[in-house]
């Protein structure tokens, strides 16, 4: 005698729903550890930006007995906001042999204008959600790195821009032996985004554009007003009214951002550490900072 027909039992309304909110729920535990995982990588990958820098501007030391200078090399006399600053000089030492070319072709503003909207990538931290490789015209092109010109306290200094760090703007480069608080404890690179306008972070050019103090009195180093809290090292949106972010190293990564140091060596320093980034700041202050406290 044949078996009756087996009917197939469909899902109840509140089985679906139970179902659907079980996958809503695995999605939700899931999601935050993807955004984990692309953060720690764009973090490593900045790092390893910074130890490129690095190591650009210690072959650079090696092969002229000091740093690039900070608003570059083209003119006897530094100048406020000159262009082709010292992310052009170390061009050559990060496999830019042919944009290097391009930028110091003379007169200067045919070499500079012919290449100022190039982007590189060892310039820009892959965490900023932003596209930084796509300039708007009459825009530069970005960095999200920055040379620490010091930490001057004296307002008249800072006027000019401080001169007692790694990247001392009165000077046409610091010797390594200037350093007198020791490499492994002098702060030479940071982060800062560039500006929300793009108007602030050209790699091409000098100045605030790629150099900072990690104790800004002024809103940038000529002097903005309205600017009561100095810049300090610590979130976006944090040091505002003196030009906001731009005032102050920060990231886009979570809790901190990656430094590098005269030695070379990149370590992540977290908000938290905000106060020992003034002394480390300057390379001849004699400051004595623990490295525990970063």
């Amino acid at each position: 005698m044949p078996s009756p027909r087996t009917r197939q039992r469909a899902f109840t309304l509140i089985e679906l729903l139970v179902v659907i909110a079980i996958i809503a729920i695995l999605i939700g535990l899931l999601l935050p550890a993807v955004q984990k995982v692309r953060e720690a990588a764009a973090r490593l990958k900045c790092e390893n930006n910074l130890k490129q820098l690095a190591l650009a501007l210690h072959n650079y030391h090696d092969a002229n007995q000091h740093l690039p200078a900070p608003r570059g090399t083209h003119t006897p006399t530094p100048l406020f906001t000159e262009y082709r600053g010292w992310m052009c000089e170390i061009l050559p030492y990060i496999e830019q042999n042919n944009l290097a070319t391009n930028m110091y072709t003379n007169p200067w503003y045919v070499g500079f204008f012919a290449t100022f909207n190039t982007p590189v990538t060892a310039y820009l931290c892959p965490s900023d959600p932003r596209n930084l490789t796509s300039i708007s015209n009459g825009k530069g092109a970005l960095t999200s790195y920055v040379g620490v010109t010091g930490s001057d306290n004296d307002i008249n200094i800072q006027f000019n821009g401080p001169t007692n760090g790694m990247f001392d703007i009165a000077s046409p480069g610091v010797n390594f032996l200037a350093v007198t608080d020791g490499l492994s404890n002098t702060l030479m690179l940071g982060e800062r985004p560039p500006s929300a306008d793009f108007n602030v972070g050209w790699w091409g050019a000098s100045d605030y554009d790629n150099l900072l103090s990690t104790r800004q009195l002024y809103g940038d180093i000529f002097g903005a007003s309205g600017c009561v809290i100095p810049g300090l090292f610590g979130p976006g949106g944090s040091n505002g009214p003196c030009n906001g972010n731009d005032n102050h190293f920060w990231s886009n990564h979570t809790n901190g951002g990656n430094w590098v140091f005269g030695d070379g060596s990149v370590r992540f320093l977290s908000y938290s550490a905000s106060a020992v980034t003034i002394p480390l700041g300057s390379r001849n202050g004699g400051e004595v900072v623990d490295a525990g406290q970063y």
